[in-house]
């Protein structure tokens, strides 16, 4: 498989003023289809049960990989596909999974997988400080993010 981009992307990442900072790094899966597995895996790994966070775009601002609303319309599409196969891929690992949609204005779609009872908010906003100062300009991939509170997953 030939990459496009380097195999990881450092972006420092500021949080809290209390917190260390900590560059976070993107690996990437290939395609949706592709990063099902693997991400499934790494959950399985983790944790016993989770609890996806995903962000879903209802607007961007043009950028290379969302132009237009047809292309806002495609990345809702496949993100909620992804999300569906994501979960049935857990649940079939034995993994209990639910998820949980929230709009967006960004031009990507965020999965943030998180064991029961940890704080969502946090690995939110440390997920979108990550893809805000980021140059992805990636169209149909999934880009691995490992937080310090857990993974995000970055579908452009």
């Amino acid at each position: 498989m030939m990459s496009v981009m380097p195999a990881a992307v450092h972006i420092p990442m500021h949080l809290d003023t209390e917190r260390v900072h900590k560059d976070v790094e993107f690996s990437e899966l290939g395609n949706l289809d592709d990063a099902v597995e693997p991400f499934t895996q790494l959950i399985k790994k983790t944790t016993h049960s989770v609890r996806l966070h995903c962000t879903i775009p209802t607007g961007c601002s043009s950028s290379s990989t969302c132009v237009d609303l047809h292309d806002l319309h495609d990345l809702r599409t496949r993100s909620l596909l992804f999300v569906h196969k994501l979960v049935e891929s857990l649940r079939a690992a034995g993994v209990p999974a639910s998820y949980k949609l929230q709009p967006a204005n960004c031009p990507m779609c965020l999965v943030c997988a998180l064991p029961s009872g940890l704080d969502a908010s946090k690995v939110r906003a440390a997920a979108f400080a990550a893809v805000q100062n980021a140059q992805i300009d990636l169209k149909g991939k999934a880009l691995l993010a490992d937080l310090e509170d857990g993974y995000a997953l970055v579908l452009t």
